[in-house]
């Protein structure tokens, strides 16, 4: 067989053409800062009101809200607004509490996944804007980079790394964990895109691409749910 990596460098397709690009920048990302803009401009008609951001690290997203006095931020230890056991615990939160909640490449790393995805639905009161990488597509561009097999947040080492994913999965099986979450809550699925397209393809002796398929090819997933 023959292989070769490729990757678009931004690609911005809806994964369901039922869902239009409401959404949209022309700005990508390559680290947590850059990412942080990429959504505040990419979603900010959603974003001047009150705003929970999930998993919210170093609070980048907090300096670039229109309304940064209406931002919380909470995870697991400081800098955050409020330290909350994200795995163990419900959002200290009551129903409908922020405009907007924020979750992005979060739920990969919980083995609650799909309950703190029905709590982000529980406590917002228009919007739930989630992002969520694609795993398989890693791998392969990983071993094919040259990484001998080694995963990143996989894997087995000496000492417990803290960060690491709970699951692996493909696209497809990311765009369907969110639109069960939205359909389990009541929730609409306002728009589904994927950004960093592109991977490896591997030929097989009949010169067919046996990684040619969503699940291995289509980059980060994100997803803005509104409430029906």
């Amino acid at each position: 067989m023959n292989h070769k990596s490729v990757e678009h460098a931004h690609t911005e397709t809806p994964a369901n053409a039922e869902v239009n690009t409401i959404y949209h920048t022309l700005l990508s990302y390559d680290d947590a800062a850059t990412k942080a803009r990429y959504l505040v401009e990419k979603y900010h008609s959603v974003l001047d009101g009150s705003v929970l951001d999930v998993g919210c690290g170093k609070r980048l997203i907090g300096d670039l809200v229109p309304k940064p006095d209406l931002y919380t931020g909470i995870d697991i230890k400081a800098p955050c607004d409020a330290v909350v056991d994200l795995e163990h615990e419900a959002l200290p939160f009551e129903d409908h509490s922020f405009d907007a909640v924020i979750c992005s490449d979060v739920l990969e790393h919980l083995e609650a996944a799909h309950q703190m995805f029905d709590e982000c639905c529980r406590v917002a009161r228009s919007r739930v804007i989630i992002s969520l990488p694609n795993p398989a597509r890693d791998f392969l561009r990983q071993v094919f980079g040259g990484s001998e097999g080694r995963l990143l947040y996989y894997g087995l080492p000496g000492e417990n790394p803290g960060n690491r994913h709970r699951w692996f999965f493909g696209f497809e099986e990311a765009v369907e964990f969110v639109q069960a979450g939205a359909s389990r809550n009541s929730w609409t699925v306002e728009q589904l895109d994927s950004i960093h397209d592109g991977c490896c393809y591997w030929l097989n002796g009949r010169g067919e691409d046996v990684l040619n398929c969503p699940n291995l090819t289509r980059g980060h997933l994100w997803a803005i749910l509104k409430r029906s």
